[in-house]
């Protein structure tokens, strides 16, 4: 892996999220572009959100199109500072107008993007993943991490699996893309309904699985619900990084049924990586 690229609001930027991107770029020594999204032409926020979500104080008396600058200014300001810091190369992409489009145009040229689940441009409240989030993982052109609020590192990968080519792919992916954790436990969590058990080739997935990692483990299990399952077995857990393999309703059909994505997404506060063809 090469480039990654952060993925914030340039008036509202995680602190924590940019901590977890300069983890993985120190991992793997690859170079970070911060993508800064401005939706200036289309702003529907109040200026009284804005400035409660901005970086500084605002400056009384100054318009609001200029305040949102200046936020971006301090804000790539303490990204290059936090780079410079953790002894990570960085570049700036500044996006003003539509950020979505912005973000799907950048990831066709990443490796990956790293984004706090909260981040969003909508004047309404959301949870977290945000609508925008939830466009980002459906439609990106390279794999996506969801931040997590606290890391403290990675023991543990579980690799979600249904024997689709959906979560053999993110299972690559996350692997080519990830190899400085070949050390790390790997569990293998495959939840399906009754009388639905993972068929097919699980010995060759075994078998290419610890070519790459040195401790592999199954976890297989049935269940009428497999959305508390998953979430009775991903919950609680520390310093693990989940693995996914699609996100949004056609691609969701061919990991899990029902579609427990949505849930996982919202309760676990673990780093999720999640991946498509």
């Amino acid at each position: 892996m090469e480039k990654i690229l952060f993925v914030t609001d340039a008036v509202c930027m995680s602190n924590s999220c940019l901590d977890f991107a300069c983890f993985l770029a120190n991992l793997t020594q690859s170079k970070i572009t911060g993508v800064f999204l401005e939706n200036q032409s289309m702003e529907l926020r109040s200026a009284a959100a804005i400035h409660e979500m901005g970086v500084t104080a605002p400056i009384p008396g100054v318009r609001l199109e200029q305040q949102k600058e200046l936020y971006r200014d301090e804000n790539i300001r303490r990204f290059h500072q936090c780079c410079r810091g953790s002894g990570i190369n960085s570049v700036v992409h500044q996006h003003t107008g539509m950020p979505l489009k912005a973000v799907l145009k950048e990831s066709r040229y990443a490796d990956l993007i790293v984004i706090d689940a909260a981040t969003t441009f909508s004047w309404r409240p959301e949870t977290a993943p945000t609508g925008f989030v939830r466009d980002i993982l459906e439609k990106a052109e390279c794999a996506v991490i969801i931040a997590p609020e606290n890391f403290k590192g990675v023991q543990e990968i579980i690799l979600t699996y249904n024997d689709s080519s959906a979560s053999v792919f993110a299972i690559k992916q996350f692997t080519y893309l990830l190899p400085q954790l070949h050390d790390r436990k790997v569990t293998l969590l495959s939840v399906t309904p009754p009388g639905k058990a993972v068929q097919g080739d699980i010995e060759k997935l075994e078998e290419w699985l610890h070519a790459h990692y040195e401790d592999v483990s199954l976890e297989m299990a049935e269940d009428d619900n497999v959305e508390a399952r998953l979430l009775e077995y991903l919950s609680g857990r520390e310093n693990v990084m989940i693995v996914m393999g699609a996100f949004g309703r056609s691609l969701l059909s061919n990991l899990f049924s029902p579609n427990p994505m949505k849930s996982v997404i919202q309760l676990i506060t673990q780093p999720m990586f999640i991946a498509h063809p």
